[in-house]
């Protein structure tokens, strides 16, 4: 009893609050309650004036921040373009889409069926379930308990295939994505991996963050379009079944008020919408940034350890940096955002429900009393009624703000399709992408060389015939006939570079930093163009490449000696396809072992016991141990490892960038003598003067174009040891013109001791087993006759 006082007295003051609330407006005049509107409608202003400066405020913090991101980035990287739904957008999505679904008969377009076919059901079930509802409404006030029991049993025999169609549009959007991505990265990828695209993607400024806009840009798009694809297509469905189902309750013209509301709200809406395409695409051009910076942390670790501190406080500030732009840039958005959502909540949600009940209720209103039906029936219509006018009013307001979806749509297609055309034109230019090193990497646009050398001022320099036109060519041997390169910076480095490797004899390259003897190495790999001279080159599979940074693949350990062919994993798993691919690319050289043999074993046992690394085999599980192979190895392991990489698949020539600096002077001399024995020709990087044994020719570059006319002058060894190596080589001719000789050397070549002698073959053993070397006769001739002498 005390309870229901309480109860009492609560529901009392409750209505003696309304009455006042009402009898404070009934006894305001006209005027006052006039004033009163006034005070609201500028408040409203008010408010509505602070929101948008606001806004515009945020919009120009972010504008600030894409110039921020934008200014220090490579001359030739692209700057961030205006985003927007347009023709642009729809040709792109159009071509896009095109790659991921290729044919009308594909898997792709299949799975898009069976999704539409799904929600065409979900949203006939949601026509059925309204009518069971109305069914057991009207049963339930007309007391016809038995009627609604079998309702109650239809609507829970319906909720069976309505769960299924429910989490089967899940699945297939999922399905849908994931095929999309598969089909979309598998073609980046080829284009990638194609015409070292990568390398100029990367080394030359071709693109910004490749790894992230593959991986994480190609996923956002696939789920944007499937996401897309489920809520545009049931949206519009809903409209058009509901809208015939409810024309049999209240007809077309109720319904026709309700859809000029939406059309108005949709306008309005419209010009409200902040850049959203624009928003989307600068936070993961900034979320892709931060991702770089750490990466490039994870890179240059050790290097940044050795100088801690202050290089990690350093580092940190750079993070914080790249951290604070993708926040602030990100909190602008979120406000912005957040102004427009009370706007779509108010105008599509609330005061869309109060437009549908005014449509619903007005025919009713208007109609004869007589005519409007028992209290069941009226009943009945309203369940029925209203849940169809609120999936209408849901379906229509989904595809009001279906804008924002395209919007975000449109910026994940705009960097899908700005990736692929970059990848595309990088995958399609010449093989040398001499246009993106000019506009990325070289200030000079590689010009002038020929009146540089027109201009040297030396007399040894022949300037009477014109620099050759840039030509690559093949052959049985390595040779460069007149090379001129200059450095990035413009520096130039050397002139008529003229010299060739032939089987047997070796080719030692040395001088100090910056001289050019790593960018020769780049221009006859093709890293970098051709800017004068010829270049010959045997096959492809003749030549093997090793760096002073060795690259060891993710994978067992045999595959580390097997490389460049694929790990054993990927290769069993690939398809009949794929391998087929890839031997077309390996330009008819060997392929991957067909099986693992004991034979093939113990030859790669052999390679490792050759450098000293045999070891490895009882350290850890035998070949099939897996390990994070650039943590576990010192910097020498990796390098005597990659050289039992070079002595497995055994090429004619190897091509050697310093690639045993990190190995003892003992050891780098054995790994040279076992590549010598297996027949392996050098054309090498090194500076210690005891690999000069293995060596028939040096090059020697003097960073000094300006005094010398050329910056090179060739050195000829004489050994006994390789005397009888070279007899068969020696008959080879040499086609080219051959080197210049030492600047300052006369008719006498500098012994060892710096002292001058005429130019003979060693006279003693002691002299040989030091490595004793004289240049080449001291006049040009002389040195074509040292060069013919020796092949």
């Amino acid at each position: 009893t005390g309870q229901r006082q309480r109860e009492n007295a609560a529901l009392q003051r409750d209505a003696m609050s309304d009455k006042r609330r009402v009898f404070l407006l009934a006894n305001m005049t006209p005027a006052q309650k006039r004033a009163l509107a006034v005070l609201v409608v500028a408040g409203g202003v008010g408010v509505g004036h602070k929101l948008r400066n606001m806004v515009l405020g945020a919009q120009a913090v972010q504008k600030q921040l894409t110039k921020e991101m934008t200014h220090g980035k490579p001359p030739g990287a692209r700057r961030i373009n205006k985003i927007a739904v347009n023709r642009q957008f729809l040709n792109r999505l159009i071509t896009i889409l095109k790659i991921c679904m290729p044919s009308p008969f594909s898997k792709e377009a299949l799975l898009v069926l069976v999704q539409g076919l799904l929600l065409v059901s979900r949203t006939l079930l949601t026509d059925l379930i309204s009518r069971v509802e109305g069914w057991s409404g009207s049963s339930l006030i007309a007391l016809q308990f038995e009627s609604f029991a079998h309702s109650l049993m239809s609507f829970a025999l319906m909720g069976i295939p309505a769960a299924v169609v429910n989490a089967g549009l899940k699945f297939m959007q999922k399905q849908i994505e994931m095929a999309f991505q598969s089909r979309l990265t598998t073609h980046l990828h080829k284009m990638y991996c194609s015409n070292r695209a990568y390398y100029a993607a990367s080394t030359l400024g071709g693109m910004m963050n490749p790894d992230q806009r593959i991986t994480e840009d190609v996923e956002k798009f696939c789920f944007s379009v499937s996401d897309l694809y489920a809520h545009t297509l049931k949206p519009l469905l809903d409209v058009i079944l509901f809208t015939r189902s409810l024309s049999k309750n209240m007809g077309y013209r109720g319904q026709f008020g309700l859809y000029v509301y939406y059309m108005v709200v949709a306008y309005i809406l419209k010009a409200m919408s902040p850049p959203m395409a624009q928003m989307t695409a600068m936070e993961t051009a900034l979320s892709g940034s931060f991702r770089a910076a750490h990466v490039r942390l994870v890179s240059h670790a050790e290097e940044i350890a050795f100088n801690d501190p202050p290089g990690g406080p350093a580092e940190q500030l750079i993070l914080n940096q790249h951290l604070k732009r993708m926040l602030k840039y990100s909190r602008m958005s979120a406000f912005q955002r957040f102004i427009q959502q009370i706007a779509d909540n108010f105008f599509v949600k609330y005061f869309a429900t109060v437009t549908a009940l005014l449509v619903y209720a007005a025919p009713v209103y208007f109609k004869d009393p007589a005519l409007r039906g028992t209290q069941g029936e009226l009943t009945n219509n309203y369940i029925r009624s209203m849940r169809l006018l609120q999936n209408t009013s849901r379906g229509v307001g989904d595809l009001i703000l279906v804008y924002k979806r395209v919007a975000g749509l449109a910026s994940h297609t705009s960097r899908v399709s700005e990736l692929l055309e970059q990848v595309t034109a990088l995958s399609a230019e010449d093989a040398e992408h001499r246009e993106l090193f000019n506009r990325n990497v070289s200030h000079t646009k590689m010009g002038g060389i020929a009146g540089s050398v027109a201009s040297s001022g030396d007399r040894n320099v022949d300037v009477s015939e014109a620099p050759p036109t840039p030509k690559r060519l093949h052959g049985p041997h390595i040779s460069f006939y007149r090379l001129a390169l200059d450095s990035p910076d413009g520096q130039p480095l050397f002139r008529e570079l003229t010299f060739e490797v032939v089987p047997g004899r070796s080719v030692m390259l040395m001088g100090p930093n910056g001289c050019g003897k790593s960018s020769l190495f780049r221009v006859l790999a093709g890293l970098w163009p051709l800017q004068t001279g010829e270049v010959t080159t045997p096959a492809k599979h003749q030549l093997f490449y090793l760096s002073q940074r060795p690259y060891l693949v993710a994978g067992t350990l045999r595959d580390q000696l097997l490389y460049p062919f694929p790990p054993r994993a990927v290769w069993g798993s690939a398809s009949a396809k794929e391998r087929k691919f890839f031997e077309q690319a390996a330009c008819d050289g060997p392929s991957p072992p067909a099986v693992i043999s004991g034979e093939l074993d113990a030859r790669l046992e052999q390679c490792l016991r050759a450098v000293d690394l045999q070891y490895l085999l009882a350290r850890g599980a035998g070949w099939e141990q897996v390990q994070p192979w650039q943590e576990t190895l010192s910097g020498g392991e990796k390098q005597r490892l990659a050289m039992a990489r070079l002595l497995y698949h055994q090429p004619q020539y190897a091509v050697l960038d310093e690639c045993t600096s990190a190995v003892s002077a003992d050891g780098e001399f054995k790994l040279y003598e076992a590549c010598e024995r297996s027949g392996i020709t050098f054309l090498s990087i090194a500076h210690r003067p005891a690999l000069k044994r293995f060596h028939d020719v040096i090059i020697h570059f003097d960073a000094n174009l300006a005094k010398s006319g050329r910056g090179w002058w060739a050195e000829t060894l004489q050994h006994e040891h390789r005397s009888q190596q070279n007899a068969a080589a020696s008959q080879i001719p040499s086609q080219l013109p051959i080197y210049a000789p030492h600047p300052a050397a006369d008719a006498r070549a500098p012994t060892q001791n710096g002292s001058h002698a005429p130019p003979q073959q060693p006279s003693s053993t002691k002299q040989q087993d030091a490595h004793a070397s004289s240049s080449a006769n001291g006049g040009v001739g002389g040195g074509a006759a040292a060069w013919a002498q020796g092949g």
